[in-house]
């Protein structure tokens, strides 16, 4: 097999399970990509996919290929890009971040990568799906706390934080949940194995609203990895694995590490800082 785009042509139909919106991604005809699929399986000597209700049905060699050949074509990719990185020229940006970054550090971040490119930014807060988009490179980095992941993506440490209690603690605990951290965990019981969940949000703004009267879990960013707390989390940049070293996604790092420096200098736990106004 000497043609590179049919390559291509079986990841579009790995990632569409359709010859007509396969075609559709690749901005080819569909009588192309059904010719390229039968070269393929011509060349491979196996069907690679089946044609089920559902759509087509990648075999298991097909399944087992995938992330090899698409590792390969990013890899070549990298290879051939061009050595001079230019942010002006970029036509879109994305970013996944966690919260509280999203709200602290969201309208600085756009200013400071709009002085560079007048590219669409799309800043979003980081969901179930971020680890799905980042591998499909419709997310160029995300924020988030280090966990187990595929050898596919690329954690790169920030900071760590450590966890303890904000608020009224006469009140009820309100559980804020983060997406992909604390759906199904209670990792404010390591601090206090007693506390029970009376309210549940999603809502960071709502969260705040209700110190007064509740009180909830909330982190507290530091640098030293050895530093030891009763609770502590990692945070990290997150990216593709294949993409780590590439420009783009070079230089957004140190935009969003830079910033994310500045914040932590300044923090100031919000307890601290009713005290002071007072």
């Amino acid at each position: 097999m000497n043609d590179l785009n049919a390559l291509h042509v079986f990841l579009a139909l790995m990632q569409t399970r359709s010859t007509q919106k396969a075609a559709k991604k690749i901005g080819r005809s569909q009588s192309y990509v059904s010719k390229v699929l039968a070269q393929l399986r011509e060349d491979l000597a196996d069907p690679l996919f089946l044609r089920e209700v559902s759509g087509l049905v990648p075999t298991n060699y097909a399944e087992s290929i995938e992330p090899k050949v698409r590792n390969a074509l990013d890899q070549l990719d990298l290879a051939i890009a061009p050595e001079v990185f230019d942010p002006a020229k970029l036509e879109k940006i994305t970013l996944h971040l966690v919260e509280p970054y999203l709200i602290q550090i969201g309208k600085e971040l756009i200013e400071e990568i709009r002085k560079h490119t007048s590219a669409l930014i799309e800043l979003r807060q980081w969901g179930e799906h971020s680890e799905e988009l980042i591998l499909r490179e419709e997310v160029d980095l995300g924020v988030h706390v280090i966990n187990d992941k595929p050898q596919s993506f690329y954690q790169k440490r920030i900071h760590s934080g450590a966890g303890y209690f904000e608020g009224n603690q006469q009140g009820e605990y309100v559980k804020f949940i983060v997406s992909g951290v604390n759906e199904h965990a209670d990792h404010f019981k390591t601090l206090d194995p007693n506390v029970e969940v009376g309210i549940i949000v999603d809502s960071h703004q709502l969260m705040a609203q209700l110190m007064d009267d509740c009180f909830t879990l909330r982190y507290e960013p530091y640098y030293d990895a050895n530093e030891q707390h009763q609770l502590n989390l990692d945070v990290a940049l997150i990216s593709k694995a294949s993409l780590r070293h590439a420009a783009k996604q070079k230089w957004l790092s140190e935009i969003i590490e830079n910033i994310i420096d500045r914040y932590i200098e300044s923090w100031v736990r919000p307890s601290e800082l009713k005290k002071e106004t007072k």
